[in-house]
Parts: C-alpha cells; structure tokens; sequence
C-alpha cells in the first residue's frame, strides 16, 4: 500500500497506473474517500464488496471520463440531458439504461440493464479522464457494522486507515486529502424508469437546484 498526498502531481499518476493494473485505490471527494476499481475488473470490484461487507445487490457507481463517454454509453432522455448540462461534473449520480446491455450482461457489480453514473469535479474525475475504463466506486465505509459509527463514510485519512485496520482490506494507493468538507452523499436521480425523473435521494445537490434545473428546460421531478 503506497499512501500518496493529493497535492503531488504524481497522485493521479500513480492512481491510474494502480487501477488499469487491477488495483484498488482510495480517493478523497468533496464528500468523502472512496473506494475504486477497474468497472470492468471483476475481482478488483469484488475486493471492495468483500472489503466492505457490501450486499452484492448494491451496484457499484460508475465515474466516466466526458458528458461524450456518457452519452455513448447509455441513454439518455431530454430530462437526463438537462441534469447533465446543469450540474455535471458534480454531486449528482443518474440511474441511466445501457444503450448496449450485453455490456453489463454478467458484471453484476454493475448492476444489469441499468447504472449509477456520474462525473466528479475533482481528482476522481482526473483519474476517470485516464484509466483505460471508468473506475467503480462506493464510500469508504463498513457496510452493514452493528456500530453505526463504522457504517460512517470516511472524511479523513485517519478514518481510511481505521476503516483498513478494521477489514483488513488490500488497497494498492490512498491519496491524502485532507478533511473533505461536505459530509454528504450524491444525490441520486433515476432517469432510467420513464420520461419523468424521480428523486431517489437528496444529497450534497439540494433538491430545489435540480427543481431549478429541471425547470429552466420546461421538466418536473418525482419525489
């Protein structure tokens, strides 16, 4: 394990090369450290459900390079397209439906015929821009711990290491971020179900920005 601080140039360098090799790395948010891995590698993404006691019904999100990489990707409806324009890159995650599914067919941390999908404004979004496929995430974080304060999210370098400690998981990096300051999760729209999107949680993005990107376009959202 090589622990790298986020101010070096050779963070993303070192994270990428990590990944594309069938690593697992943690990285600091605006929200909190998460956990990654080559979407594509099965056993790179099964070492984050194992290392967090994660049900394997629970998808791991997926960070992609460019609004271009999304959209060739998977679909996207006019009230999709909106959300992206407005608030990507940011804290907002869509659940979007696979143009391809025979792409996801068998990557069951991916989730079958549909995704989370974002694009982050930081360093995570640096590394997706270079892995040779977009990386795989979930919090840093016991999943299902009888102590509520192991299923906490890290914020902080010390709270990697703990969650480490406590699991015994094998990570490759983990960049050194400080604090993050914002606490909170994504907010996660399904726009995978129909024509009106539907608020699935309110996180870091305030449900009355999306009410207010939504509606500049002539779109409503179901609570």
């Amino acid at each position: 394990m090589r622990l790298t601080d986020v101010g070096t140039g050779a963070a993303v360098s070192e994270c990428v090369a990590a990944l594309n090799a069938g690593g697992v790395v943690v990285l600091p948010t605006r929200r909190w450290y998460m956990l990654c891995a080559d979407s594509t590698d099965s056993e790179a993404c099964r070492r984050i459900f194992h290392g967090k006691g994660r049900s394997t019904g629970k998808p791991l999100a997926l960070v992609m390079p460019s609004d271009s990489a999304v959209a060739a990707w998977f679909s996207m409806p006019a009230a999709a397209r909106c959300l992206a324009e407005g608030l990507w890159p940011g804290d907002l995650a869509l659940w979007l439906r696979w143009r391809e599914p025979e792409f996801a067919r068998g990557r069951w941390w991916l989730g079958g015929e549909t995704a989370m999908v974002t694009r982050d404004p930081g360093l995570l979004g640096e590394v997706a821009a270079r892995t040779r496929h977009p990386p795989a995430t979930s919090v840093v974080s016991v999943s299902d711990a009888p102590d509520k304060q192991e299923r906490w999210p890290a914020l902080s370098p010390v709270q990697v290491r703990r969650f480490i400690e406590k699991t015994s998981m094998n990570v490759d990096v983990i960049v050194d971020g400080g604090v993050c300051p914002i606490g909170r999760g994504l907010s996660v729209v399904d726009c995978a179900a129909g024509d009106l999107p539907r608020l699935v949680r309110e996180g870091a993005v305030h449900e009355r920005a999306l009410r207010e990107v939504l509606g500049s376009k002539g779109f409503d959202i179901n609570m």
